[in-house]
């Protein structure tokens, strides 16, 4: 007679685990508190050279309902702006920066290495963008060349307002401001996200404004793809982020206060993420305000912002504690390592889960030894389930016993299990995040960085939670999750307990799961999960052909027992525990009795 497959109890509690951190990371990245912020559409000026630049909304128009803790400067908040319009452009082999001489605005910003989703030319600014504050009126602007290729474009006008901007060889503008007889003056600072990527949504997730604590030295966002706004003081930068390309604005000086706010756009509006505005004070010194700093417009590359030294890389979301260490420390510099060879990214994808799974193959060694000892014990398990029948405490503390004796740990194979989570969160983090990944083409994949799509649907209907498309790397990652289960249950002892059954429901229902939540998430990650399961395939026959002997183990688990065993620690204290509830029981008979 065939016995029933079930699950040991090690492997439920892994994969309920792997289910309640999948579950609270949606709930973190979608759940946060929402606050709306009302935007009202302004029209910019029009560029002369390039066309109609589209809107932008007014900054000065941020309503926030607690307290203000800054002195927004009006003086400069609107202006008529007739006269002549000049147009001025720095650039190098990186970035192009054109300015409007009425207001002395960025009216575009054009990353020359990197496209968008269409294969366009990828604007960081293009018409939705607008400085105001230190503004007043028409400058006239002078481009001079410098030394090692570097431009300088010098901004003045009849108010006594001067505005230098310097662009060397990378994405870093500096610049400086000088503004006379005038005590602070607040930069209103407002940008419309531009859609780079072919997930909408899945790029607005990931957008949002980071903001830097000069003194803590900490960073900190608005709520990652929702409405939100705050206020703060002595913050060193402020980021307008996106998923993979990012403005941030830093001062040598701390900005004495910001005010920033994230909204999203219309319903209709597919061609942007968010809405940001930002407010950033800054202190003069007596009457005067000279003031200078950095801009940067480029990608959310860890290596390129970490060079900066201003902590700029705080923004790319690798996670927070052990997860932002391991990606940091392991993850990125292996890659980088092997991208240096010039190889492929499905190949290094492939690479990097065979060395990590080589690194973790002691703790698969050790789980599967230590389900081969529970399996080894099944059958002394079931006549202890049939002596005691429905005495659940009994039972309990005679297969503690038996675990003591043969020398087995219950909690062998879950312990190993739990140390590998720590990676498998980092690799989750990793993926959306690398920009490396972005437009790179593995098999059916066009783009690593976002879903593969082998069917989309969506000019009929979408799937609430599941989205509008069918990723073929999504579904192999969940038919090997699938046949990882069943292969684990071959290997597990069999059982009739009724909650193991249950537990078998849940585990089986994993795959399902994994199917609707990674469907829209980056590709990259899936084809790295699928690799991962076959490679644990792989490791767990190769144990049991080659490194495990059931017989000598059966042997060395009789010895043990001939021996009387020894108790650990975990053993111990779950005798105790039930030795506990045993005289707590007797004590409520007795106290019944009389």
């Amino acid at each position: 007679m065939l016995e029933e497959k079930t699950i040991d109890r090690n492997q439920v509690i892994g994969f309920l685990l792997i289910a309640a951190i999948l579950l609270a990371m949606t709930w973190w990245a979608g759940n946060q508190e929402i606050v709306n912020a009302e935007v009202d559409q302004n029209n910019t000026v029009e560029n002369s050279e390039e066309g109609s630049l589209g809107n932008s909304f007014d900054s000065s128009d941020i309503s926030i309902d607690e307290e203000s803790i800054m002195t927004i400067d009006t003086t400069f908040s609107r202006e008529d702006l007739n006269g002549v319009e000049e147009i001025y452009i720095l650039e190098n082999d990186k970035v192009k920066y054109t300015f409007n001489s009425i207001g002395a605005q960025l009216v575009q910003v054009e990353l020359k290495n990197y496209n968008d989703y269409r294969g366009d030319p990828l604007y960081l600014v293009n018409g939705g963008h607008k400085i105001s504050g230190a503004n007043k009126g028409v400058f006239n602007g002078v481009v001079e060349k410098k030394i090692k290729g570097r431009e300088s474009l010098s901004m003045k006008n009849s108010a006594g307002i001067e505005w230098v901007f310097s662009l060397g060889s990378g994405y870093g503008l500096k610049w400086s401001l000088s503004v006379s007889g005038e005590e602070n003056i607040s930069l209103k600072w407002s940008q419309d996200g531009i859609r780079h990527e072919k997930s909408l949504t899945n790029e607005n997730q990931y957008t949002t404004t980071y903001f830097f604590d000069a003194e803590d030295e900490k960073k900190d966002n608005l709520s990652n793809g929702k409405d939100d706004e705050d206020i703060a003081s002595n913050i060193s930068w402020v980021a307008h982020k996106q998923q993979f390309f990012s403005s941030i604005w830093t001062s040598d000086k701390p900005f004495s206060s910001v005010q920033l706010a994230t909204t999203t756009p219309g319903v209709n509006d597919s061609g942007h993420t968010r809405q940001f505005r930002s407010v950033l004070q800054i202190a003069g010194e007596g009457n005067d305000v000279n003031a200078q700093g950095l801009i940067y417009h480029g990608p959310n590359q860890y290596l390129e912002l970490k060079s900066f030294d201003k902590n700029f890389d705080e923004i790319i979301p690798f996670g927070w504690g052990i997860f932002g260490w391991i990606s940091k420390g392991i993850v990125v510099p292996m890659f980088n390592l092997m991208e240096g060879f010039g190889w492929n990214y499905g190949l290094i994808i492939f690479l990097m889960a065979l060395i990590i799974k080589l690194a973790l193959s002691p703790l698969t060694f050790a789980s599967y030894k230590s389900m081969a000892k529970m399996r080894l014990l099944k059958p002394e398990m079931d006549e202890l389930a049939e002596k005691h029948g429905d005495d659940a405490q009994k039972k309990q503390q005679e297969t503690m016993l038996l675990y003591q004796k043969a020398g087995v740990n219950p909690l062998g194979g879950c312990i190993p299990q739990l140390l590998q989570f720590p990676i498998l969160i980092a690799m989750f983090r990793f993926f959306p995040a690398s920009i490396e990944l972005r437009q790179e083409s593995f098999l059916w994949a066009d783009d690593l960085s976002s879903y593969d799509s082998i069917f989309n649907f969506g000019q009929w209907f979408s799937l609430p939670f599941y989205g509008d498309h069918i990723s073929l790397f999504t579904i192999l990652m969940a038919i090997s999750t699938f046949l990882y289960t069943r292969f684990n249950n071959s290997m597990t002892p069999s059982s009739n307990n009724m909650m193991q059954q249950q537990m078998q429901v849940i585990q089986y229902l994993m795959p399902i799961m994994l199917l609707v939540w990674f469907n829209n998430y980056a590709s990259g990650l899936s084809y790295y999960y699928f690799v991962s399961n076959l490679l644990i395939f792989g490791q767990q026959w190769s144990i049991k052909k080659f490194f495990i002997n059931e017989g000598k183990l059966r042997a060395k688990i009789d010895a043990t027992k001939a021996k009387g065993g020894k108790q650990s620690r975990f053993s111990k204290k779950m005798n105790d525990m039930m030795e506990a509830q045993k005289d707590a029981g007797n004590r409520r008979t007795r106290r019944m009795d009389k």
